[in-house]
């Protein structure tokens, strides 16, 4: 009968001709480690270091606090070249910019880069085995893999500098970039006009770009970079209307459309080539070309989701969703990571795309790293936050069925007040307030997932009261704010504004009540024109706008048909009245139904005419429609709208977006 034998891998070294590595010699735990009264993972090996004058020093010297990269860490954390890839980019000299290009270490320098292996590689199995020279101290319970790290002369920089295009796409582009594109800034005064709106009505929601950053001089393709990217988030607001100009244009004064297309097209040139190599700076230029880039056609509907990608793949390639943030710039890594974070589940409902982010694989303590940040861009993550837990509503699965069913399925999130004193905001500027207002509402509106009504009026269903108030309160608080308020240019409010418009759309389209669907006419033209003035900023504004004029238009004439074709008038309404084409024929709907007013003026219930509407009680207005005109494409597009699970293809209806 035979035995079982244990078999043992023993780690060789070459140095010493093949020999097993010598015995690790017990040291004391470093002075970090002895305060908070935890298990060392930082001394060195003495035996296993070569004797060197950096091992000589690094052994002889005091340790200094380490820098935790994950549950692993390398057995050289503190010594020279071991700094991991995203810390190496915050801790520059002090003369060098936290987001500048990356500094390459010198040629007699060994850097150590470190590669992650999960256990379900088999190649982490035999690595393992190969001993301590390979595999980085510290593995603990739970742990789902292994930190491998080798010598290689300026690997340390491997992952901090992005992946460098092909030499021929060098050859051709870095002259047309440093020609063309590294001129594309405004003049300095104009720029300062540009760099106040960013740092009052942008930074402080979204704080991607640290602000003493922009203060560099344009020697720099980094700092022309950052320059660039300030400008075209500022662009959007319509206050820059006179300071649109761009050096290599000349004098030409530019629409905010061709500023916008004019500056995106430079940074994505830019971000193409080796000129900026630093990795930190592509994510902060892609979170902001994800927040405002524009397509220029139907065919790029998804350009920004896919730039928004690209900057959570550089953030995993880092690791900055598993690493703890030590260092001189600690501040600046949280927020751009939050901001990432933030971006991607905007990202999610604004193009209806997975999250590619996932709390179950971010190592880092999320919640921690939100409480840290300034009191507005905290209160913006806390609704952030809830439009996350949102999305269960919409993920396949039990919650789809909820489309097929008469039910409703709602999540109940905390009063904004409420929120807003925890996140220590009250003392942040009012506009910046109504703007995550009106973002809060659109959550709202999101947050309650009723079924899809019946598409005739017999057939339609009552929402639940509680849904249908939520909503309707909702979209009503979005238009005032629009209206009312000077909200920050960012992309979450035209998106608040058609999902105020798909709401209306739903109580005109299924509402048998005369006043009810006049009255949801008219917020559905007033929702029509806030969209249209955010038209020359973000395409998907104009579409939808697009969209909702049309159908205001088929409207009008199948209200002229029906006023035309109706049998005996009630005698109080004198003919005139309803018969558009023979009394005015110049006459729209728009101008039969009053305009919203500004809040501060009269209600906008005490100034619409529900003459027409009485006079056509009782019949299927939306059928009377051209059936040319196709009604049910437009209506799934508006519908769909509201569903944040359901990926919406905007190219369909490009061609509205005139």
């Amino acid at each position: 009968m035979s035995t079982a034998r244990k078999v043992k891998f023993v780690a060789s070294d070459p140095a010493r001709g093949g020999l097993p590595v010598k015995r690790k010699q017990v040291q004391q735990a470093c002075a970090s480690c002895r305060r908070k009264k935890r298990r060392c993972i930082h001394a060195q090996d003495v035996d296993d270091q070569p004797l060197d004058e950096h091992s000589a020093t690094a052994v002889s010297s005091p340790p200094t606090p380490p820098v935790p990269n994950s549950n692993h860490e390398s057995p050289q954390s503190h010594t020279h070249g071991s700094v991991p890839a995203y810390h190496a980019s915050v801790s520059a000299p002090a003369s060098a910019s936290p987001v500048g290009d990356a500094q390459l270490p010198s040629s007699s320098s060994k850097a150590r880069s470190s590669r992650f292996v999960g256990d379900l590689n088999p190649e982490g199995i035999f690595m393992e085995a190969a001993g301590s020279a390979f595999v980085k101290e510290g593995t603990q319970k739970g742990d789902v893999g292994i930190w491998f790290s080798s010598s290689v002369p300026g690997a340390g920089q491997a992952q901090l500098v992005t992946s460098r295009p092909p030499q021929i796409m060098d050859r051709f582009l870095l002259p047309f970039v440093r020609e063309h594109c590294l001129s594309c800034v405004p003049p300095e005064a104009d720029f300062a006009k540009f760099r106040h709106v960013f740092l009052h009505k942008i930074h402080p929601i979204f704080p991607v770009i640290p602000a003493a950053a922009l203060a560099g001089d344009l020697g720099s393709p980094s700092n022309v970079l950052l320059r660039q990217l300030v400008c075209l988030a500022a662009v959007t607001d319509p206050e820059m209307r006179p300071y649109l100009y761009l050096e290599n244009k000349g004098s030409e004064l530019l629409t905010a459309s061709d500023f916008s297309q004019t500056v995106s097209s430079a940074v994505r040139a830019i971000l193409e080539t080796s000129i900026i190599p630093d990795r930190i700076l592509h994510i902060r230029a892609l979170t902001i070309l994800s927040l405002y880039t524009q397509p220029t056609c139907a065919e790029e509907a998804d350009l920004p989701a896919q730039l928004g990608g690209r900057a959570i793949h550089h953030i995993q390639t880092l690791g900055l969703h598993l690493l703890p943030f030590e260092g001189p710039y600690t501040a600046d890594m949280e927020n751009l990571f939050c901001a990432v974070w933030a971006l991607d589940r905007i990202n999610t409902a604004i193009y209806a795309r997975p999250c590619l982010f996932h709390e179950r694989d971010i190592g880092t303590n999320l919640h921690a790293c939100i409480k840290n940040q300034p009191p507005c861009f905290r209160l913006l993550l806390f609704v952030v936050q809830w439009l996350d837990q949102v999305f269960e509503l919409y993920r396949p699965g039990p919650s789809a069925e909820i489309s097929g069913m008469s039910k409703v399925a709602y999540i109940d999130l905390p009063v904004l007040e409420a929120m807003i004193v925890d996140a220590d905001a009250l003392h942040v500027p009012s506009p910046l307030i109504a703007t995550i207002e009106a973002f809060y509402h659109a959550v709202i509106i999101l947050s309650c997932r009723l079924p899809r009504p019946g598409t005739a009026p017999a057939a339609a269903t009552l929402p639940p009261p509680s849904a249908n108030a939520r909503r309707s309160l909702a979209a009503e608080r979005i238009a005032c704010a629009v209206q009312r308020d000077s909200l920050s240019p960012l992309p979450f409010i035209p998106y608040a504004v058609s999902l105020a418009l798909s709401v209306e759309y739903r109580k005109m389209r299924h509402s048998r009540l005369p006043m009810f669907r006049t009255r949801a006419m008219n917020a559905f033209q007033r929702n029509c024109d806030l969209l249209r003035s955010f038209g020359d900023y973000f395409w998907n504004a104009k579409v939808v706008a697009g969209l909702g004029e049309r159908v205001m238009k088929e409207m009008e004439r199948a209200a002229n048909t029906m006023a035309r074709d109706s049998t005996p008038l009630p005698p109080d309404v004198p003919r005139a009245t309803v018969s558009l084409n023979e009394a005015a024929p110049a006459q729209s709907m728009e101008q039969t139904v009053s305009e919203a007013p500004m809040p501060n003026g009269p209600r906008l219930d005490s100034l619409v005419d529900y003459s027409l509407a009485d006079a056509i009680s009782g019949q299927d207005f939306f059928g009377h429609i051209d059936p040319n005109f196709n009604l049910n494409a437009v209506e799934d597009a508006l519908e769909a709208n509201l569903d944040v699970g359901l990926p919406l293809n905007w190219a369909d209806f490009g061609h509205f977006a005139v």
